[in-house]
């Protein structure tokens, strides 16, 4: 991807008259992935609601998932990391639905913290099958959540 490529996409996302779908689609076409989601961080019931599902089928929009007392909920929606994980046993570590995961083929993820301050806005998710997540793409996406987070929405 060219830098005037990536500048467009960016601009795109976060063209406040573009609808919210728009943008999480430019996510998801941006790095190659399976299975994308976006996701809404309820804070208070430390639950997070699916917005955005690259396979709806399986992955509804309006989908919640408890974090509370999970790793994955420390890491990603209190302490705001990346979480990127390879094989089996970190999707499990990941995901209390990783045999529907692991059904589907994929073996890699990126979660991705949307920040704004210090608030948690939500997350968006990246699996695959091959090849693992690398810096390349945990940048772009922090690039794409950052983005994201200037909408406000």
């Amino acid at each position: 991807m060219t830098t005037p490529d990536l500048y467009d996409i960016l601009r795109r996302i976060a063209d406040p008259a573009a609808p919210r779908d728009t943008a999480y689609g430019l996510c998801a076409a941006t790095i190659p992935n399976r299975l994308f989601t976006a996701m809404l961080f309820h804070e208070v019931t430390m639950e997070v609601e699916r917005l955005f599902s690259t396979v709806p089928d399986v992955y509804p929009v309006r989908g919640r998932k408890p974090k509370r007392d999970t790793a994955w909920g420390t890491k990603v929606l209190v302490d705001r990391q990346l979480n990127v994980g390879s094989g089996a046993e970190d999707i499990s570590w990941a995901f209390d639905d990783d045999d529907t995961i692991l059904s589907l083929g994929l073996t890699e993820v990126l979660n991705v913290p949307v920040v704004c301050g210090t608030r948690v806005l939500g997350t968006i998710n990246f699996l695959r099958d091959t090849p693992p997540f690398g810096e390349e793409d945990a940048a772009l996406a922090q690039l794409l959540a950052a983005t994201l987070a200037l909408r406000g929405d």
